[in-house]
């Protein structure tokens, strides 16, 4: 999903290559992945061939906050990023109540630093801080509502 926001305006900045590699340094990937991230970074994969309905619920939430949050992160989402992120839910399976609610926690998350951006680090920043505040979510969605 990184992969599809970085390339949503139709190219790929050095900056957003290097995030997406901080990225997958913060999942310590297997060299079969590391290269097929590298063929996606070359070629990205349309949204609609993400195996996304492959994903549990909270993989779904995190891969939704990952999204919103990389399309906002240089404070001007492009409407073809926020095409994607709509599009994204949609497959997803996501209510809109739920999307924002996701979007609202991608742009909780702290802002990068002032001055020279490291992409790689921040993305790392982000991986982290996102799963507590999933888990926060998570009490709530996983409520069974019993009607006797």
């Amino acid at each position: 999903m990184l992969v599809a926001m970085a390339w949503a305006d139709g190219r790929l900045e050095e900056s957003e290559r290097a995030g997406v590699l901080g990225a997958a340094s913060v999942f310590n990937l297997s060299k079969e992945l590391r290269d097929r991230l590298n063929d996606v970074l070359a070629k990205p994969v349309p949204v609609d061939q993400i195996l996304l309905d492959t994903l549990s619920t909270k993989e779904r939430a995190f891969v939704y906050v990952c999204g919103a949050w990389m399309s906002a992160v240089d404070e001007d989402v492009d409407p073809k990023e926020e095409q994607l992120l709509d599009r994204a839910a949609s497959l997803m399976g996501l209510s809109p109540a739920r999307k924002a609610e996701l979007e609202r926690i991608a742009r909780d998350l702290e802002p990068p630093p002032e001055g020279g951006r490291q992409w790689a680090k921040e993305i790392e920043r982000l991986f982290r801080a996102i799963p507590p505040r999933l888990e926060e979510q998570a009490d709530l969605d996983e409520v069974e509502v019993v009607f006797e």
